[in-house]
């Protein structure tokens, strides 16, 4: 953690060649002197100011509005302001971070995030006891000035999970999987199929094999984050293509197992390390990417038959995802 007095940030925005959303800002710190602060994961001003960045920094600092009294950054690593995994695990576990190492009298009195007042991320700060009035979204100045800012330090993104993560979510939102009595029996198979990226092409021929395998067939929209909760904590077994919805897997009863079709060209270990941390069977299946970009994050996946149905015998041998208590 690192603690910067009279902080100065300046909200950096994208290369439209790399986000298409204008709105995602990641925040560049400096102390008084416009000395920039370096850390890992902070992000180096040079390629910025090259592309044309420079000219916004002759604009009269007039413009700086100025926050008192103590400001942590948080998520300052992906710029991904609607990301249910990265509001969680990089946003959320920043706050448990720190309260980890501060006194309470030491904590933040407003919090610097990437925020887009969705419904959902309203109801997690709710959960985790953080009033939406003490939260500063990155979109809303360019240039800011605090008494004191509070960076907290450590690993985040999709790539680099902390061994705490899984807990840290669970503990912010005083989860407790002993709540719930009754056996854990339900077979999920989560579809994408009204998101705009990632989706499996030809789903439909998989929910006949699903269904005789006694699965429902479900997508979260429109489910409150208790309800998604109540979901995963009910499930033996869960079959998703690759998404952030799978960040519920902290939910899960230990014994659960997931299955995660990953696009081939977007293999990422984040639930896999959830699931460790959570005693959940993780079972990743790369599959074909259909279109998309090169980096496998925009592109459509295929399931094939065989591979459905050898994730299915897989679980079965194993006699794993039966019934969790």
């Amino acid at each position: 953690m690192c603690t910067l007095r009279d902080a100065v940030i300046y909200m950096l925005s994208p290369r439209a060649t790399v986000a298409q959303d204008p709105q995602r800002r990641l925040a560049i710190i400096f102390d008084r002197y416009y000395r920039r602060l370096t850390f890992p994961g902070s992000r180096h001003l040079l390629p910025y100011l090259l592309r044309g960045e420079w000219r916004r920094w002759w604009r009269p600092r007039r413009r700086c509005v100025h926050y008192s009294g103590r400001v942590a950054v948080l998520s300052n690593y992906v710029s991904d302001r609607t990301n249910y995994y990265h509001f969680w695990a990089d946003n959320i576990a920043d706050i448990w971070y720190l309260r980890q190492l501060l006194a309470e009298s030491e904590m933040p009195e407003r919090y610097l995030m990437p925020f887009s007042d969705l419904p959902w991320q309203r109801r997690i700060l709710e959960m985790c006891g953080i009033g939406v009035d003490q939260v500063i979204p990155f979109t809303v100045h360019e240039w800011l000035s605090v008494d004191t800012l509070i960076v907290p330090v450590r690993d985040k993104g999709a790539t680099l999970s902390p061994p705490w993560l899984a807990h840290a979510i669970r503990d912010m939102a005083d989860w407790k999987n002993d709540g719930h009595k009754s056996p854990a029996s339900r077979r999920l198979f989560l579809s994408r199929a009204d998101a705009p990226r990632r989706r499996v092409v030809d789903e439909e021929r998989l929910h006949d094999r699903l269904r005789t395998a006694g699965f429902e067939i479900l997508t979260l929209d429109g489910l409150d984050v208790r309800e998604q909760q109540a979901l995963f904590a009910s499930a033996s077994v869960i079959l998703a293509p690759h998404g952030a919805a799978l960040t519920n897997l902290v939910w899960c009863r230990p014994g659960a197992a997931v299955v995660d079709f990953l696009s081939e060209n977007h293999l990422l270990a984040c639930f896999r390390e959830l699931a460790w941390q959570t005693g959940v069977d993780y079972h990743p299946i790369p599959c074909r990417q259909v279109g998309g970009d090169a980096e496998g994050i925009e592109g459509d996946i295929e399931i094939t038959l065989e591979q459905l149905d050898g994730a299915l015998k897989r679980l079965s041998e194993k006699d794993i995802g039966r019934v969790c208590m």
